[in-house]
């Protein structure tokens, strides 16, 4: 199985010097003894600025009281660096397949029929789930699709074999929406969307007996309409008035008023679930909208944007897999890694399911869960797509990133001094630190390929005083041949002043100044 930006192999050349060979472990996971249930709860438009649990009412921000979250925290594990997608399709699609954007083709919001949506081919997880029937679970999807505007594609698309709630990008009014259940639509359906999702998914839950079950429970709460929900979902809200003039004139008190109600909802759910055998996950597809995003963000790092107000979202896990609860863990981590990550607590071996040739970009986090470990990982989130301005790719590690923009100049930020990102250091000078993370980034983003067959090394050479790197020639792609002296993350530069040859098919890349003793080469080969 292919991890995207995991395996990579180098050519080392020089006077008496051949090829090294990479070797990659397999490290076997642990499975629980017992089939723990699953419940993962999914919030649309709440970023880390909105929620009480990352944010800090130091920097002026005004945050909903919400303490089934917060219970859920203090029982679990946060993740204080998780990221998604600056927009939801993107997220959700990495949720169910495992695989980033430029895979499943999905960069943008869907719309509308037009819109590139979740594709047949896509192996998702129910489908894994059902490969591996003998464990017997049961599995179903509650609330907010937003992958394909068809009634039924939740069922054949996705593969769950049952699904209610609301297929396309938003409920025209929570009082008042086209409710799905397996294909069958009910338009006009009155129940407030949040209570309905929970109502669902509480009666399913208790039908299950003593069968294990998967729940996606999508809301669509916070994301628009606002409005004023029922008064006893936000009782630090009863006082708003709920009229269009006032939900104009102070978005953001409506905001929050949503928020509270789902978590209080949430509340009511977790109170029919029985906690000694579920492990209940809590995610955002993306971060809080413009219109009432909270500081330390400004509005021009909220949802739509690569930057850490659009991307950076809460992620709580909890439940009997959880070792010392009531922790922080800062390892990088994505939404994508939900995939591998519910099929290893379900007990189910990715790659025997999927087949060692299977590209998955998702990666489990179940040993963070189980001790303290803090890996070193990076994570990617992109945005693409025709309704798309400001559209790129950003890949964090720890402590930088970059954001490399579609239509505008790269953006290199360290998050450790500068966690909102207001100094890019590629207007000053890198300090060798700061040179190295960058060139490292740069270097792995070429790792994340739009619809493009990544180009590979055909032959390495000592070439007169310098070295020649062979490769094949795609008019749609710019090559950068990357040295280092030793096999080290933060080892390689690019090859300055490289001579390039085209002939047909192939290029040619010669590095005039190879050291004599000898160096190690990759190339990466990235659209312009």
């Amino acid at each position: 199985m292919e991890y995207a930006g995991q395996q990579r192999s180098a050519l080392r050349v020089g006077a008496g010097l051949g090829t090294v060979l990479s070797c990659v472990l397999a490290v076997v996971p642990a499975f629980p003894a017992q089939a723990r249930n699953i419940l993962l709860l999914i919030a649309d438009d709440y970023g880390v600025d909105s929620s009480a649990i990352y944010n800090s009412t130091n920097f002026g921000a005004s945050l909903p009281y919400t303490p089934n979250l917060a219970a859920l925290a203090a029982g679990g594990v946060v993740f204080g660096h998780a990221y998604a997608n600056p927009v939801c399709s993107p997220s959700r699609a990495c949720m169910v397949t495992g695989r980033h954007a430029f895979r499943t083709g999905i960069g943008d919001a869907i719309l509308d029929q037009t819109s590139p949506s979740l594709q047949a081919a896509e192996f998702t997880l129910p489908e894994a789930f059902a490969a591996n029937g003998g464990l017997g679970y049961q599995l179903a999807q509650f609330g907010k699709w937003h992958l394909g505007e068809q009634a039924a594609t939740p069922n054949t698309i996705g593969g769950w074999p049952h699904y209610a709630g609301c297929v396309t990008h938003a409920v025209p009014s929570y009082t008042n929406w086209p409710k799905t259940v397996n294909g069958v639509v009910s338009p006009g359906y009155t129940p407030y969307a949040t209570s309905d999702v929970v109502n669902d998914a509480i009666l399913w839950i208790q039908g299950r007996g003593a069968q294990p079950w998967f729940a996606w429970v999508a809301f669509n709460s916070p994301h628009i309409p606002l409005h004023k929900p029922p008064t006893n979902l936000c009782p630090d809200y009863a006082w708003i008035p709920g009229t269009p003039a006032d939900i104009a004139a102070n978005p953001r008190r409506y905001y929050e008023a949503m928020v509270q109600a789902m978590d209080t909802e949430i509340g009511r759910l977790l109170a029919a679930v029985d906690h000694t055998n579920a492990d209940i996950i809590f995610v955002s597809d993306n971060g809080t909208p413009r219109r009432v995003i909270q500081p330390p963000f400004p509005q021009s790092h909220a949802k739509d944007s690569l930057y850490e107000g659009g991307i950076h979202v809460p992620l709580i896990v909890s439940g009997p897999d959880v070792v010392s609860p009531g922790r922080t863990n800062d390892t990088p981590v994505h939404v994508a890694d939900l995939f591998a990550t519910i099929l290893e607590l379900a007990g189910i071996d990715v790659a025997t399911t999927l087949g060692t040739n299977a590209v998955v970009d998702s990666r489990s986090f179940v040993s963070m869960l189980q001790s303290d470990a803090q890996e070193s990982r990076t994570v990617y989130s992109e945005l693409f797509g025709a309704d798309t301005t400001s559209g790129g790719q950003a890949l964090r590690g720890a402590p930088f990133k970059l954001i490399d923009f579609q239509d505008d100049p790269e953006e290199f930020y360290d998050l450790e001094s500068d966690p909102y990102e207001g100094t890019n250091l590629l207007d000053g000078v890198l300090n060798a630190t700061q040179q190295a993370h960058y060139y490292d980034l740069r270097r792995k983003l070429g790792a994340y390929q739009h619809d493009l067959t990544a180009s590979h090394i055909t032959n390495c050479a000592v070439a007169g005083a310098g070295i020649s790197v062979n490769a094949t020639w795609d008019t749609n792609l710019t090559y950068t041949l990357w040295r280092a002296q030793e096999l080290a993350e933060l080892a390689w530069t690019p090859v300055s002043n490289m001579g390039v040859v085209i002939d047909g098919a192939s290029i040619t890349l010669i590095d005039s100044q190879a050291p004599s003793a000898g160096a190690f080469y990759q190339l990466t080969a990235v659209p312009p």
